[in-house]
């Protein structure tokens, strides 16, 4: 180096061919390290340097976040893999999954650019002050369950801290080029999602048989939560016909919607269907329930006709299955009769579900009706004996079909209260987000409501499959409903600024503190 750049007190730069050579002893150790641990069948020293290798490339060429795609990955593998892909744990004993892997890289990435100014987590908004005082609720009693139940609660509290997800989706939806990644990643998801699904009607082992990680299939679908993710899926799909008029979402979201009803539970999926599609319908767009409408008929018409051509009873079909499934909502009390093979004990399964909403929430007002039980206390233990169900070893739910019921019985009414405010939070935002009309936004406020409306009757919100979805949605959502807010003409005398975001950027004390590129 010139004596003169080391007289201005610049250390002297390292020889090119030293620094190679450097490179390349450590990156041979590091080689053999990570084989011996291969050839040990651990892999979590190697998946480690991987994300950290994909991680500066991705840096380095992508303008979106690395999280940013991590946690697209994440949204693919739960709505493609469901159950399956919600058991994969990157390395062995450590019991680190998908969801709890994407929020430890995610939420410090995000502290370490709200300390540095580059992002903010949390705006100024009903939405996020109702989750923050959610998490903070949540927060504060789980170190008294964590003494009372041990490891349990931590398990039970994943309904609260997976709201995390939400600042986190936020402040990427800030960014255009991260906030791109994940609406596309919804995109590939929920059109990967009907092949898997198609296949399994098929062939319900081949995937588990094919495609597996250390012996736990990679694909595993829970029938409740396909059928609302389906639902999620055909108006998403159905927004991207609206932004490129190109024919082929057509066909895709009619197949979203078609096959909800091949599913053995899809009564909450459906539900959530009709509910979001009748917001749509207060807004002035009838157009989707008539093509909802024409393609349910179709696809009936064309099962009748199968069936009559191969003289079989119209009974045992599918539409007469979605037929049961749709009056079985309006039936509480479970005492009509169904008849159909594939419809299942509906008249049983309302009564399943009343006797333990009750059981409940009596237990909850009878004991600790301001904090409720706790997380961690057994939820079904007067339930199992209410149904007789105490001799069944292979009863493992801990969550009573309900989210509702669930935080009642978890946090009491100081906990219902605040998940009343976040959930009237979230519905101003989906109703602004309708009102307003942009394809994008109607689509995550569909995404948002459909999965809030089936977690009413599953248990939705309370594991990653639902949770992530929703909460990501919801993050994306109120990014698309502020971006919106900052692109209005500003009133008269205000200043009007430009943002250091890809997106413009308005001075109004609605959005608060603004996010930047990352």
């Amino acid at each position: 180096m010139p004596v003169a750049s080391r007289e201005a007190g610049h250390p002297p730069a390292m020889n090119p061919r030293l620094k190679l050579a450097l490179f390349t002893v450590l990156g041979a150790a590091l080689g053999v390290v990570i084989g011996v641990h291969v050839a040990d069948e651990s892999y979590g020293l190697a998946i480690l340097v991987v994300l950290i290798s994909a991680w500066l490339m991705v840096e380095r060429i992508s303008k979106a976040s690395p999280d940013a795609w991590i946690l697209s990955i994440v949204l693919v593998g739960y709505v493609v893999g469901n159950r399956g892909f919600a058991q994969i744990q990157p390395a062995q004993g450590i019991p680190l999954l998908p969801a709890e892997a994407a929020l430890l890289v995610a939420v410090p990435a995000l502290a370490i650019r709200m300390a540095l100014k580059r992002s903010t987590g949390v705006r100024r908004d009903a939405l996020n002050y109702s989750v923050a005082i959610w998490v903070v609720l949540g927060a504060l009693r789980l170190p008294l369950d964590m003494h009372r139940f041990g490891v349990m609660a931590l398990r039970d509290f994943a309904m609260i801290y997976y709201s995390a997800f939400f600042f986190v989706a936020q402040a990427f939806g800030a960014s255009a080029a991260s906030d791109r990644v994940l609406r596309k990643s919804l995109t590939l998801a929920f059109l990967a999602l009907m092949p898997a699904v198609l296949s399994i009607l098929v062939s319900p082992d081949f995937l588990l048989d094919h495609l597996t990680w250390r012996g736990i299939p990679l694909i595993y679908h829970k029938s409740d939560l396909i059928a609302t993710s389906l639902a999620a899926g055909f108006f998403w799909l159905w927004t991207r016909w609206e932004s490129t008029h190109h024919r082929l979402w057509l066909a895709a979201s009619a197949t979203s919607l078609l096959l909800i009803g091949a599913m053995a539970s899809p009564r909450a999926g459906m539900f959530a269907l009709a509910a979001t599609t009748a917001l749509w319908l207060l807004t002035g767009r009838w157009r989707i329930a008539a093509f909802q409408a024409g393609t349910v008929a179709a696809g009936c018409a064309i099962s009748i006709a199968g069936l009559l051509f191969a003289r079989q009873d119209l009974k045992t079909s599918i539409p007469y299955s979605m037929y049961e499934h749709a009056i079985s909502i309006f039936d509480p009390a479970g005492t009509g009769t169904y008849i159909n093979g594939e419809t299942g004990d509906l008249g049983g399964n309302n009564q399943f579900r009343l006797i333990w909403w009750r059981d409940v929430i009596e237990d909850t007002m009878a004991s600790s009706p301001v904090f409720g039980l706790g997380f961690g206390s057994d939820l079904s233990t007067r339930f199992l004996a209410d149904y007789d169900l105490l001799s069944d070893e292979t009863f493992v739910t801990r969550s009573p079909h309900s989210m509702i019921v669930t935080v009642i019985g978890r946090m009491g009414l100081l906990g219902i209260a605040a998940w009343i405010a976040v959930s009237a939070s979230m519905g101003a935002t989906v109703w602004r987000l309708m009102k307003r009309g942009d394809p994008d936004g109607m689509g995550l406020a569909s995404i948002v409501l459909v999965v809030w409306l089936s977690s009413c009757f599953g248990v939705v919100l309370e594991g990653p499959m639902g949770a992530v979805i929703f909460w990501t949605a919801l993050g994306l959502a109120n990014a698309a409903l502020q971006r919106g807010l900052a692109t209005l003409p500003a009133p008269a005398g205000a200043e009007a600024i430009a943002g250091p975001a890809d997106w413009p950027v308005a001075k109004t004390a609605a959005l608060g503190t603004q996010s930047l590129p990352r």
